[in-house]
């Protein structure tokens, strides 16, 4: 790497998964039959009965959709709305945003309310699918071929019929794919005489460390909701054989967060609040005041995913780089959070044919694709031999090509946030801010997540 001693720049001023996402998380999913009873995915009997029901052809009557789904995405959600109406008419769109820790707090009131939105931003299914709240997709997914579709990352929305998450049926669809990684801040860099994105985690650390020392946040970590679980993630994804993350998250036998990597990544998280690189007031820092104190020159790094591509170039121009968190040592597989951002369809909703010709149209139709990349900077979906558009603006351009090295590596891994909503907000954000805190050490915080997942899994 090229690096060069350059002036230290001050720190000043105040701070802000996710996500469409996440998150990192960052940006959907339908079917025509509910789910089975609560424990049990629908049978492929069931299914198959239903496949004979859907019709892929839109009503010619007007139709009005709801969309719930996170602030984040709000306006990319929008738009695409706003493009299938001008292209459909007859069909229409109510957009409703709230923040991703609301949706996931009040999930269950909103998939059990007697005239339930026609799809909701969804980024865990498992839980919902479970209880019986999701529309299975398998009869949609029969009849638009999604087979021709990314299976891995599809497997992130399924659940098997003795309940586990990861195969069977599927109750879930992206609107874009998202990645994570570290948004880096040119500006700030160059102040630094850093002139090169780091190539192995010493140098991501070098780096971070560097900018500590001149008064600036290394990291910029909203360890108050939705950030550290990025980090810590990235930080494993670097250490350890991160897809064994993946058979954890989908409750495989055997699988624990006890994990080489993870130790080893929970142990330089606490090293990195010890030494400047992550502030001592991480704690009380929220996901905007993170993004505000990253776009404000006061951070080197923000961990986060691609779903704030298009945001920051509004709000940084070519002040802003995107890189995947680098591997220990430079040339190795790289592996990343890489997910659809996942939409359902509650199971009492209306006009699910409406719904699914809608989510089928985001993934296939030109204009719709070449929106994910524009207005949101991640990646479509749909079918992998389709190409991915071209965009004129660096960031997004890092971004998308970013997503397609997680692709052809096979390097995709789910979010751990993602496992359980309930058991994210109960037990996992809790321990990650006492691991910050230092009143964990790794290991017991180790410990204490895989406890609480446990509980969370025994119901």
């Amino acid at each position: 790497m090229s690096r060069t001693n350059g002036p230290a720049a001050r720190r000043s001023g105040p701070r802000r998964r996710h996500s469409l996402v996440l998150g990192a998380g960052v940006i959907a999913a339908l079917a025509l039959t509910a789910c089975a009873p609560p424990g049990a995915a629908s049978t492929s009997a069931s299914a198959s009965t239903a496949a004979a029901a859907v019709s892929t052809a839109l009503p010619s009557e007007p139709v009005k959709i709801q969309i719930m789904t996170s602030t984040e995405s709000g306006d990319a959600v929008k738009q695409l709305g706003e493009e299938f109406t001008r292209q459909h008419p007859n069909v229409t769109f109510d957009i409703v945003a709230d923040a991703n820790q609301n949706l996931n707090a009040n999930m269950s009131r909103i998939l059990t309310r007697a005239d339930p939105p026609g799809l909701v931003f969804s980024p865990g299914v498992a839980q919902s699918a479970k209880d019986g709240l999701l529309a299975n997709l398998d009869p949609y997914a029969k009849a638009y071929h999604w087979d021709t579709w990314s299976q891995r990352l599809l497997s992130m929305a399924r659940l098997s019929p003795d309940g586990k998450s990861g195969d069977g049926s599927l109750y879930a669809v992206g609107i874009g794919y998202n990645v994570t990684g570290i948004f880096y801040n040119k500006k700030v860099a160059a102040q630094l005489g850093i002139t090169d994105p780091p190539a192995t985690l010493d140098e991501f650390e070098a780096d971070a460390l560097k900018a500590a020392k001149a008064g600036l946040m290394g990291i910029s970590l909203a360890a108050k909701d939705a950030g550290t679980p990025f980090l810590l993630q990235e930080l494993q994804n670097s250490y350890g054989d991160a897809p064994a993350i993946n058979d954890w998250i989908y409750e495989r036998p055997g699988a624990t967060f006890d994990q080489p990597g993870m130790l080893k990544a929970a142990t330089k998280l606490q090293e990195w609040t010890h030494n400047g690189i992550i502030s001592k007031d991480a704690v009380s820092v929220d996901y905007p005041t993170m993004m505000g104190d990253f776009q404000a020159g006061k951070a080197l790094f923000v961990p986060t995913g691609d779903w704030e591509a298009q945001r920051l170039v509004k709000a940084m121009g070519n002040d802003v780089g995107f890189f995947l968190m680098p591997p220990v040592k430079a040339g190795d597989r790289q592996f990343a959070m890489a997910s659809p951002t996942n939409y359902a369809i509650p199971a009492g909703a209306a006009h699910k044919d409406v719904v699914a010709y809608f989510l089928n149209w985001v993934q296939s139709d030109k204009t719709a694709r070449k929106m994910i990349v524009d207005v949101i900077g991640c990646s479509p979906g749909g079918p992998v031999d389709l190409p991915v558009p071209q965009t004129d603006v660096p960031l997004v351009q890092q971004t998308t090509k970013a997503f397609q090295t997680i692709l052809s590596s096979d390097g995709a891994v789910d979010f751990i946030a993602n496992s359980a909503p309930a058991f994210t907000l109960s037990t996992l954000n809790p321990e990650l801010q006492a691991l910050v805190l230092g009143t964990d050490t790794p290991q017991k915080f180790i410990d204490n997540v895989q406890a609480g997942y446990k509980k969370e899994l025994a119901g």
